[in-house]
């Protein structure tokens, strides 16, 4: 098997919007010091790679000049993108440096010696010119951009299962039938963005493009199997991607601080197996990227990701209890009523695209 680099600066950790916000820049060395402390970093699977910053030009493959020089100037003075996302000094430059380890991760699965690359981004909230929902660039969109333009890849699937719908990638890929957008969240009526209903599929030569699974308050394990495989498993398929993006941390765990879903640990860890089994059976290049997640068990969540998508056996009762952590017991929910919720959307889902493609006629 091909080693899997992890794209890594811990400079990254500038990327902090301060005491008080759910969002700290320590999360990053958090994850790297758990993967130390089980052993990976001896793992022959396996190796660190330091990424190269980006240059304000690579912003500018998305962002419009004007949108770079408010985070700037916003970094300079202070200052809001939006009510959640405020600019703090070192920022700009840790910023820079996640759309650049994204970059070296695609960069590195177009060669020959890599198949799947690691790194610690999926900014997705972020737009040409705004940034809101603790996004400030959108490392996923630069990403699939340089793939499509620079390496003149044709096709590129993106899968966002971060809990919260990826608003910002959506938007500026939602005419280009070149990227085939998936996005499995929480319904949106229960949660930020209020993006992704199953009516928003894309516009002009990207209708059909754009793909929603909103997903019910508490949906869980058997939920979210049921949907990657109706859904992302034959668009997968049929769309052939020359390169999947998967983006989305922890948050749809059960214990999240900020989401309602239901996915423990081993959920997390089939979603990313899922993943990796199209990838298998399609692209065989990956490019995977974890940033979100709220509460103490967000480094075991990013774990259990990665884990399932490098092909990894982790027994996460054994490591939480070695670390003292524990996953507290989810309380029995209503199984046979999200199911019930969930093959209906998926049914709404099928009739909205069937006139795009065939696996669901």
């Amino acid at each position: 098997m091909r080693k899997i680099p992890i794209v890594y600066n811990p400079k990254i950790s500038k990327f902090d919007f301060g005491k008080g916000h759910p969002f700290r820049g320590g999360r990053f060395d958090s994850f790297m010091k758990l993967f130390h402390r089980i052993g990976l970093d001896k793992n022959p699977l396996f190796e660190i790679i330091e990424p190269k910053t980006a240059e304000e030009n690579d912003l500018e493959i998305v962002h419009d000049r004007e949108y770079i020089e408010l985070v700037k100037d916003l970094e300079k003075h202070g200052g809001f993108l939006s009510m959640d996302t405020h600019i703090t000094p070192g920022m700009f430059e840790a910023a820079k440096l996640i759309v650049g380890a994204a970059m070296t991760a695609g960069k590195l699965v177009m060669t020959d010696k890599y198949d799947i690359a690691i790194t610690f981004g999926g900014f997705h909230h972020a737009g040409v010119a705004n940034g809101e929902g603790f996004c400030v660039f959108n490392d996923v969109a630069i990403t699939a951009k340089m793939l499509l333009d620079h390496y003149k890849i044709k096709r590129i699937l993106i899968i966002d299962t971060d809990a919260h719908q990826g608003n910002g990638t959506m938007d500026i890929f939602y005419d280009d039938p070149r990227v085939l957008f998936i996005s499995i969240h929480q319904d949106p009526r229960t949660l930020y963005p209020g993006r992704g209903f199953i009516y928003e599929t894309g516009i002009r030569a990207g209708k059909g493009y754009t793909v929603n699974i909103p997903m019910p308050m508490f949906a869980g394990n058997e939920q979210y199997m049921y949907a990657l495989k109706e859904v992302f498993i034959p668009l997968a398929k049929e769309f052939q991607p020359k390169v999947i993006i998967r983006n989305g941390g922890s948050d749809p765990h059960y214990a999240d601080e900020l989401t309602q879903l239901g996915l423990d640990l081993n959920g997390l860890n089939m979603v990313g197996k899922i993943v990796r089994r199209a990838v298998d059976e399609t692209s065989k290049k990956l490019i995977d990227m974890t940033v979100s997640g709220y509460g103490d068990l967000t480094p075991y969540g990013w774990l259990a990701v990665i884990a399932g998508v490098s092909g990894l056996s982790i027994d996460f009762e054994d490591i939480l209890s070695k670390e003292g952590q524990i996953e507290s017991p989810l309380k029995k929910l209503d199984d046979d009523s999200l199911q019930l919720k969930i093959r209906e959307t998926v049914e709404a889902l099928k009739k909205e695209l069937k006139t795009y493609w065939r696996c669901f006629r």
